[in-house]
Formats: structure tokens, C-alpha cells, sequence
């Protein structure tokens, strides 16, 4: 009888397949016989680019099927009040369908898309976020884009608004808050942009000058706005009385020191409501009009402060700290570190159910009851709930799979609804994940061991340690994509949480704080003595890689020790003087996590001892540098200096650029950067680790 095991591995040619479960959204009266319908989104890829559509499958039970498909990405599904219409966004525009199926009409068109959206009450209007049509930092030269007529509520009018017609070149207004609306110039680019603040940029929006507004839309398309002025107005949820709860960073400085609050849109303007002097995550409106909010409630937050739940008044702005239990844990937290979710649409959490980060996993918590509604080990990302019903995009305890729908309940385990986000693994021998720990230095190190399909795992293998970004991340039982195609290439992969890892608590990442190449390198050099002792590795035969704060471990890594014999560091941070004015949160994160600024000369001697381009005359190690060009988060700027420092001393380096991507291009960037990223990955190992090494 012949063998029925798999013998496939996965290998980037296979990645062609990947589906990717992401947002949710559920209504307990939709679906036939209105016993509940669930939504989600799907990320595939189609004729070599990512296309996102929305699938529905039955709350009871039954194959899943597409309620949208073409080329174009859609996002964002909400359900109205009554469960007739959906609402969503496509490829940035807000449109409204019948969750039965059909066609799908769009509402209205802003010049620059819409952000964000949510049902008013009556479920016959939304509320719409959509940046303005121009920044009041940008200015045109006379005679080239003119200057346009007065948008009298102190923005760009948009659609419906009142914007007159500039010069030559396109159309605009003039701003209430003194920018200059007219667009024109050479290719519509404006004469230049001032600037008397810090926070023009975000990594993965690039230039964010034009303020964001809400904007509330008719389902016959009539827009009219809501805000207005020199802040932004994000993430519009809408009570049960149809007042609309936005979240804001107001004050002189917060650009310096963003601390979002929840704020009312009311008839007689906006109103305060949450003061967390942390700031606000986010924001989601109960059934009774409360709010749940997740935030920081320090005053001046260290990265070892985690976030936590309230519940809040939005009269009276008293509130209530939920799941008391988890203080020192990271709630809200959704997906970990793997990209087998879907990051590129955003997992969302909802009111009454959030994820709590715990010992690797993501663990979905019942906010009204206060307890877990899963066993320990699962990975959880986007939730919602409607009624009775709750949903969950996760991964189940002990499986290495891509993510699907489960149903929820406390008093059972987790239903699973869908196939679809798996199914493209079917077949494949995958690798076995083993959870060990390592003695180190200040306590024991949780370390997730990959083991090749078929190997051993006690047997000693070629060792590839992959470093989590963060530092205030955690791998978990779920890998990455890249930790399983280096696995299955046969490397035994090596995931280690060292301190600042938030598997273990806020203490466990305070014994970083400040600390970067110092506490966190003694803890990898522990896992990797602990695993030549142990007989699953062998000196000489190590290699090491990292993304983001891991690609700064992992140059530092290398340029204190000549352990390794490959390294690949992406979107790193080699240089932490210029990373503090170049990083789109440079000042703000600095502070948080203790690094110093660069003011005083104290403060630049600690930022210049923590740099690997200060030791790259030590690196010998052979490195591959992979760096996103519109990385604003970790700026190709700082890793183009250890690139040339490294090619000056004629070292072995190999610099690769991914145009039009940002830091997490790896996990939502365009699919063949993503593939070509992996092979190279595998292939610089393959040359300089190689599997029959001895």
C-alpha cells in the first residue's frame, strides 16, 4: 500500500497560493434564516498581485463564499444596525452592498480616499474618514497654481464642500487655518512645504501633511463634514444616539509626544472624553453607549508599560480598568509576529472581546466577563462580536497552519467556519515547532525551536537564530513565513525571546529599557550555548537574522562576535544618532524605551555606544542587508552608512533596496518583493551556511 504522508516541502514557489484571512465583521439577524452571518476579508494573489475580496460564511456552519471579486482590494466590512447592508472600503472609497449579494454602489469619492468608516445609527448615513484635498504646509508659486477660494470651515471642501477653482493646474481652496488650497505647478507638485512641527511622516502613509477629517455620508452620497481644522480626526465609531467618537492628538507638543484622547462630535462642537496619560490605542462604542477604550494610563510611558482596557463613561469620563488580572500584560494585542495573518488590513478587536499577549500566544479575553475564551496557546487576531455571536481569526493551540474563522464561545472549544486560509498548506510536510527554554543570565529565555520536516530534534543541524523586531514583540507558537521555508530548506531555526520580549511580562521587557546590545546580546549568546550543549547545534555552523530593532540585534550581533557564519539584517538600525531624527517616531520611541536623545552630550555618547556602524570594522561576518527605500520607520539612510563602511573595509555585503515599500514590506508589501525577499534569504544561507557544512 502505498505511503499517503506528505512528501512536499514549502518553498517560495508556493507562496503563489497563500491565502490570508483578515478583518472581520458578524451580525447575529443577517444570514438566511437570520441565524447570523460572518464576513471577512481574503487576501490572495491573482495573476502575480495581491487581491483582497470579502467572503461571508454562516454563523452555524457551511462553505464560505465570495461576495466580491475583482481586481481591486476591499476592506473594512461593516455590518449596518439591522444587518441588510454592508459597508466597506475599495481601494480606499466607501461602498455599500447586500450581504445577501450583488452588486455594490459606491457612495462618494475623496480626491485622496477614505480611511476609515462606521454606520450611523439609522444605518442611513456613515461616518467617513478622508484626508483633506491640501495641506496647509504646502504653497504654490504665483502664477502656477493660483490660489482658490475660501473653504469656510477651515478645510478643503472635498466632495460637497466649497472649495473654489485655483489657477492653472487643478482646483482648491484656501484654508481656514491659513495654508494656500490651489494645486499646479510642474506635475501638481506644490513650490514647497513648510514645516514648524514634527509628525509630517508615518512609515507606510509617507508624507501625512493633509489633515483627516469625518465626513458624514448619505447613502443617497451627500457628504458633509463633520471636522475641520489643523488636527486630524481619526477612527469615527458611532454611538447608539448617533454622536461620533473620534480619536485626537491635541496640545502643543503633540507632535513630540502623541497622546491620542477620544473626543465627542457634538452639536456644539467636540468634546473631550477619555485623559489617559498615555494616550489612546483605540476606541469602540458598547450597545449602551460606553466606551471601550485601550490605553496607557502612565504619565510618561516607558516601553515596559504596557497598554491596558477601560471601560469609560463618555459623560461622565469616569472609568474602569478591565481585566485587572493581566496588568502587567500586553492587551489589545493582536496577531504576534507571524504573517500568516493578514497584517495588511489591520486586525481589529471590537468592544466587549480584545487579545491579550501571554507566554508567546495571543489569547482572546471576554471583556464583560473577564475571562479567556480559548485555551492557552492560541493565536489571535482581528475579533468581533454581534449579539450572542463572537468570531475570531486564529490560529488553535499546538497547530502550525494559516489562520481561519472560528466561533466562540466560553463553555466550548473554538468552532472553526472556514477552510480557505489553510488550504494552501494541505499537503505540504511542514515543520514541528518545540518550546524549550534556556538558562540565561537574568532568568530563563523562552525559545521556539523549528525542527525540518523529519528531523530530529535532537539531532545537530545548521542553526538559523531569527530575532523578532520590537523589542517589545514576542515570537510565539505560530511562526513566520520565513522561519518555515528555512526550516523546511532543512535549518533548525532558533526563536528566541531575550528581555524585552513581552512574552514574560512588563519586567522581563524592563530589563531592557536603555539597554540595546547589551542585556538583550547576553541573552541570544545564552540560547545559542545552550543549544551547542545540548547537542542541537554546532559551533561554526550558526547563522542569524532580523527585521527592524532584530536587524539592529543582528548587526550588533555580528559586529561583537565572530560566532556566526551568515547574517541578514533588514530594515536594521545601524547608526542610532541619525535613526533619532530620522525615524518617523524617533524622538517620541527614544524616549520610551530609554535610549537618550542625542541633546546633550551624555545623551549622544550613550546613542553613538549602542550603534553597530560604531564596531564595523569588526564585522567579518558575511551580511546581506535588506532594506525597504520607503522605510520611514528604519530609514535606508542609516543602513546605507554600514553599507559603505563595510564595502570601504572590502568585507563581504551584499545591499538589497525594495522601491515603493515600507518596513513591513516582508508581510504586506507587493507579492514579487515579498518572493524575491525570501529567495534571497534562503539563497545567502545556502552560499555561506551551507546544509552539508561541517
Amino acid at each position: 500500500m502505498m505511503s499517503s504522508a506528505p512528501n512536499r516541502f514549502l518553498g517560495p514557489e508556493l507562496l503563489h497560493g497563500q491565502v490570508a484571512v483578515g478583518r472581520l465583521a458578524v451580525h447575529a439577524a443577517a444570514g438566511r434564516g437570520g441565524g447570523g452571518l460572518v464576513v471577512f476579508t481574503r487576501r490572495a494573489v491573482v495573476g502575480g498581485r495581491d487581491r483582497t475580496g470579502l467572503w461571508a460564511v454562516p454563523h452555524t456552519g457551511g462553505g464560505e463564499r465570495p461576495l466580491t471579486d475583482g481586481a481591486w482590494n476591499d476592506t473594512l466590512p461593516r455590518f449596518s444596525p439591522d444587518g441588510t447592508r454592508l459597508a466597506f472600503l475599495r481601494d480606499g472609497q466607501p461602498f455599500v452592498m447586500d450581504p445577501a449579494g450583488g452588486e455594490a454602489g459606491r457612495l462618494a469619492a475623496f480626491p485622496h480616499g477614505a480611511r476609515d468608516l462606521d454606520w450611523g445609527p439609522g444605518g442611513d448615513w456613515l461616518a467617513v474618514v478622508a484626508e483633506d484635498e491640501h495641506a496647509p504646509e504646502e504653497h504654490w508659486g504665483d502664477g502656477t497654481g493660483g490660489t482658490g477660494g475660501t473653504d469656510g470651515d477651515g478645510g478643503t471642501g472635498g466632495t460637497g464642500g466649497t472649495g473654489g477653482t485655483g489657477g492653472t493646474g487643478g482646483t482648491g481652496g484656501t484654508d481656514g487655518d491659513g495654508g494656500t488650497g490651489g494645486t499646479g505647478g510642474d506635475g501638481g507638485q506644490p513650490t514647497c512645504r513648510v514645516l514648524d512641527r514634527a509628525g509630517w511622516r508615518l512609515d507606510g502613509e509617507g508624507l501625512v501633511l493633509r489633515r483627516r477629517h469625518v465626513h458624514r455620508v448619505s447613502l443617497d452620497g451627500t457628504v458633509r463634514r463633520l471636522t475641520s481644522g489643523p488636527v486630524s480626526h481619526e477612527r469615527p465609531r458611532v454611538g447608539p444616539d448617533g454622536t461620533v467618537y473620534v480619536l485626537a492628538a491635541t496640545g502643543p507638543d503633540s507632535d513630540l509626544a502623541p497622546r491620542p484622547q477620544v473626543h465627542a462630535l457634538t452639536a456644539h462642537g467636540i468634546r473631550q472624553v477619555t485623559a489617559l496619560p498615555g494616550g489612546v490605542v483605540r476606541h469602540h462604542v458598547r450597545a449602551d453607549g460606553t466606551l471601550t477604550v485601550i490605553g496607557r494610563d502612565a504619565a510618561e510611558p516607558r516601553d515596559a508599560d504596557p497598554p491596558q482596557a477601560f471601560h469609560v463613561d463618555p459623560v461622565s469620563g469616569a472609568s474602569e480598568r478591565l481585566l485587572p488580572q493581566c496588568a502587567n500584560r500586553w492587551v489589545g494585542a493582536l496577531g504576534g509576529e507571524s504573517d500568516l495573518h493578514d497584517w495588511w488590513t489591520e486586525p481589529d478587536d471590537c468592544a466587549e472581546v480584545t487579545a491579550v499577549a501571554h507566554d508567546g500566544a495571543v489569547r482572546p479575553y471576554d471583556l464583560l466577563a473577564g475571562r479567556p475564551l480559548t485555551p492557552p496557546g492560541a493565536t489571535v487576531a482581528s475579533l468581533a462580536r454581534h449579539g450572542g455571536l463572537t468570531v475570531a481569526v486564529l490560529v488553535p493551540p499546538g497547530a502550525v497552519t494559516g489562520p481561519e474563522v472560528y466561533a466562540l464561545r466560553s463553555d466550548c472549544p473554538p468552532r472553526r467556519l472556514t477552510t480557505t486560509g489553510s488550504r494552501w498548506l494541505r499537503g505540504l510536510a511542514l515543520p514541528t515547532v518545540e518550546r524549550t527554554e534556556a538558562p540565561g543570565p537574568a532568568g530563563p529565555i523562552t525559545v521556539y525551536l523549528l525542527h525540518p520536516p523529519g528531523a530530529a530534534p535532537s539531532t545537530p543541524l545548521p542553526t538559523v537564530v531569527s530575532l523578532h523586531g520590537g523589542p517589545t514583540g514576542q515570537w510565539g507558537p505560530l511562526p513566520n513565513i520565513e522561519a518555515l521555508l528555512l526550516a523546511s530548506a532543512g535549518y533548525r531555526v532558533a526563536l528566541p525571546n531575550p528581555r524585552g520580549s513581552t512574552d514574560r511580562g512588563s519586567a522581563w521587557v524592563d530589563g531592557l529599557h536603555g539597554g540595546w546590545g547589551r542585556a538583550d546580546a547576553d541573552d541570544v549568546h545564552a540560547v545559542v550555548d545552550h543549544l551547542e550543549a545540548t547537542g542541537r547545534s554546532d559551533a561554526g555552523r550558526l547563522g542569524v537574522c532580523g527585521l527592524s530593532y532584530g536587524g539592529f540585534l543582528t548587526q550588533w550581533l555580528v559586529a561583537t562576535s565572530d560566532r556566526f557564519a551568515a547574517a541578514v539584517a533588514e530594515n536594521g538600525v545601524s547608526n542610532q544618532l541619525s535613526a533619532w531624527a530620522n525615524c518617523d517616531i524617533g524622538p517620541a520611541y527614544a524616549a520610551e524605551s530609554g535610549m537618550g536623545d542625542p541633546l546633550t552630550d551624555k545623551g549622544a555618547a550613550r546613542l553613538w555606544e549602542a550603534s553597530p556602524l560604531r564596531l564595523a570594522r569588526a564585522i567579518r561576518t558575511p551580511l546581506l542587508m535588506l532594506q525597504a527605500e520607503d522605510d520611514l520607520r528604519c530609514p535606508a539612510s542609516d543602513n546605507e552608512q554600514l553599507f559603505l563602511a563595510l564595502r570601504s573595509l572590502r568585507r563581504t555585503v551584499r545591499y538589497v533596496l525594495y522601491p515603493e515599500s515600507g518596513h513591513l514590506y516582508q508581510g504586506g508589501g507587493r507579492f514579487d518583493r515579498r518572493l524575491d525577499r525570501h529567495r534571497r534569504v534562503l539563497d545567502w544561507f545556502r552560499t555561506h551556511l551551507p546544509l552539508d557544512s561541517k
